[in-house]
């Protein structure tokens, strides 16, 4: 889960990293869906570096945050998700899957009576993508538990709600993780679950992060009102639902529509020396690896393959060299790259920021070669 504070993570991640489903047989999508995908030209060598740090950082299907003592299984899917779209690092992933089995339980509740609809809905689409059933994940049906999560009142059909005590914490990325897992499953809720994560695009193209306060508001929209100012462009937001939504087996026009206006903002947020930020406009916004590295890849997705290189180019001038004590990690800003110790070694209390800005921006690395950006748009 990422928050605007680096050091801390995205509020639903991911973010997020969803590879496309090959069209054929059950028994034949089921043995590709366990395989990482073959690289059609040679992988960036900053690509691979990026791989190898990140598969270092799991212990035994685990990315345990020494700090304060917890096994982080959001990151953990961020990062296995981030290996499978680079390839090469398949066991780690399954690790990572065969962890998530035996941990649905303190995921999905965070200790509580109840169930986050973010972790739920993210859980249940690596389950799809790392080759597992999401509807017996570690002896749970995932997609029951998610469809039991989704509004069936008029106003607000198809959003995601906690059932977990205190506020509802539901947010855009994890309406877009969950129409991921229910379409790939074929659930009657896809369609409902979709609908209302399109809805929440505004006219700029951006998706905004945070979903309308009052679930009962007659316009739950992006711009059907907004007087908390929850429909602030999101660039990290926006990159993660184009990833889930580009997984959809036969989108239909309005999700095309939908990734070409988004792709279009995108483009228009990406400063000249490639550099993105999470919240543009807002304050007094820093380049990140995170946003950076989230729209460089997506970018790269939707074949625009100059500004996708661009951003690969910012990611790769702050990631620690080959032959490095780190090598492979990628900084979360020019600040953060340039505190790195003369001992080259990552302290405990930086470690998490390296890893979620890694984890992010990993797979857009593979864009240094023009050749491995997916030609084309939706």
């Amino acid at each position: 889960m990422r928050s605007r504070h680096p050091g801390t993570a995205l509020a639903t991640v991911l973010a997020a990293t969803l590879l496309a489903l090959t069209a054929c047989g059950a028994g034949e999508q089921d043995e590709q869906q366990a395989e990482p995908r073959e690289p059609q030209v040679e992988q960036p060598a900053e690509a691979a570096l990026a791989a190898d740090w990140l598969a270092a950082q799991v212990d035994d299907g685990v990315v345990r945050n020494e700090q304060y003592d917890f096994d982080d299984h959001g990151l953990g899917i961020d990062v296995a998700l981030a290996l499978r779209a680079l390839g090469g690092h398949e066991p780690v992933v399954q690790q990572v899957a065969g962890a998530l089995e035996g941990s649905v339980e303190d995921y999905t509740t965070g200790g509580t009576e109840g169930l986050y609809s973010g972790a739920v809905a993210k859980l249940a689409s690596f389950a799809v993508l790392s080759g597992g059933e999401p509807t017996s994940f570690g002896g749970v049906d995932l997609v029951e538990r998610l469809e039991g999560l989704v509004s069936t009142r008029p106003v607000s059909a198809g959003r995601l709600q906690d059932s977990a005590p205190g506020a509802d914490v539901a947010n855009t990325i994890g309406q877009a993780f969950g129409a991921h897992a229910l379409e790939a499953v074929g659930s009657p809720a896809a369609a409902p679950v979709t609908a209302y994560l399109l809805d929440q695009q505004c006219a700029g193209g951006w998706f905004r992060l945070l979903l309308t306060e009052d679930a009962t508001a007659r316009d739950q929209s992006c711009d059907g009102g907004d007087p908390e100012g929850r429909s602030a462009p999101d660039t990290d937001a926006t990159a993660l639902v184009v990833l889930a939504l580009l997984e959809l087996e036969e989108p239909p026009a309005e999700v095309r529509e939908a990734l070409r206006r988004a792709q279009g903002w995108l483009v228009e947020q990406q400063d000249a020396d490639g550099s993105l930020v999470a919240e543009p406009g807002a304050g007094d916004p820093v380049a990140s690896s995170n946003s950076t590295g989230l729209a460089g890849w997506v970018l790269g997705r939707l074949g625009a393959c100059e500004e996708a290189a661009r951003a690969a180019q910012w990611l790769a001038a702050v990631q620690v060299a080959e032959g490095e004590r780190e090598a492979g990690a990628v900084a979360y800003s020019q600040e953060a790259f340039a505190s790195l110790p003369p001992s080259g070694r990552i302290a405990v209390p930086e470690r998490d920021q390296w890893r979620r800005a890694t984890a992010q921006a990993a797979p857009a690395l593979e864009h240094l070669r023009a050749e491995r950006c997916e030609s084309g748009s939706p």
